[in-house]
This record gives structure tokens, sequence and C-alpha cells, in this order.
């Protein structure tokens, strides 16, 4: 509390603001919070996946909409995250590629996840 005296409201606001965009700024990149944000669509339209004669399709739209276009969020993905994915297994020479692949199984396999865990619910 002592440190913020030497600092006037205004700094103090726009440190804050600061701090609140960079906290932002890691949710983006952050698989963790990625997936938890895409089982949260997937919980939203569940009653329509489940009902739907082919669901995996469905979690396959899901999972693809999830993945950013642009190329700085994807790298910017695989820096944060580099150890959950992994590019070396792949065959896809461009590394931008092999990077979306890897984004794409990792979220692929926690919404097939999330799919199956409704399955047994409803089973």
């Amino acid at each position: 509390m002592e440190q913020l005296k030497k600092y006037t409201q205004s700094e103090i606001e726009r440190l804050a603001l600061k701090g609140l965009e960079y906290e932002e700024q890691q949710k983006k990149y952050s698989l963790w919070h990625i997936s938890r944000q895409l089982i949260s669509d997937l919980e939203d339209v569940k009653k329509e996946i489940l009902e739907d004669a082919y669901p995996e399709d469905r979690i396959s739209e899901y999972v693809d909409s999830s993945i950013s276009v642009y190329t700085y969020d994807q790298y910017m993905i695989y820096a944060n995250n580099y150890t959950d994915l992994d590019i070396e297994g792949t065959d896809i020479e461009d590394i931008q590629g092999a990077i979306v692949y890897a984004i794409y199984e990792y979220l692929s396999s926690e919404a097939h996840s999330w799919l199956s865990k409704q399955k047994e619910k409803v089973a």
C-alpha cells in the first residue's frame, strides 16, 4: 500500500487497466481457457448435439471455430502452450500447419471427451 502513495489516481487506474489487458491477453493464448470456452459453447447446445445424427461432425465444427484464423494468434497459442502441443509427431512440413493441427487435435480431444461423458450420462 505504501508503494501506491507515490502514484496519482489516474496512474493507478492506468496500471490496473494494463494489468487487466495483460490478463485478458494471457487468456486469449491459454489452451486451458480456450478449451474451457469451447466446452462452455458445447454445453450451450448440448441438447442439439446429442440429438444430432452425427454429433461428432457438430463437435468438429465447434473445434474449428475455436481456433483463431490469425497466424500471430496461432503462434502465440503455441508459444504459451508448447508443452501440451505435439508438432513433432506430424507429417506436416509447414510450421504453421503443424501448429494449427496440434491445436486442433488438443481441442478435439477435449471436445470428444466432453461428448463421451455426455453420452454416458444419457445412457
